[in-house]
């Protein structure tokens, strides 16, 4: 399992998103700790390894995420609700 680490633009993110988005994010949240690299896509498609983009809610919520190989951690850069 992956440790996930919130940084500040996603804590504050989160704290604004309204109620009905809070089941998609913790849905997305969870599959994250499992599989990190097989939940979203490349930010950057020449740079596989790099920061990654996942959705959720049907495209409402977009996640800028990196993932820590060598400490099994992601870090949650920022969210936006669309």
């Amino acid at each position: 399992m992956y440790r996930l680490r919130d940084h500040e633009p996603y804590a504050a993110a989160v704290a604004a998103l309204p109620p009905a988005l809070l089941a998609p994010l913790a849905e997305l949240r969870a599959s994250l700790e499992l599989s990190p690299w097989t939940v979203g896509t490349p930010y950057v498609p020449t740079n596989p390894s790099g920061i990654r983009t996942a959705t959720a809610a049907a495209g409402r919520l977009v996640l800028y995420y990196g993932v820590i190989e060598r400490e099994r951690a992601v870090d949650l850069l920022n969210l936006v609700a669309l």
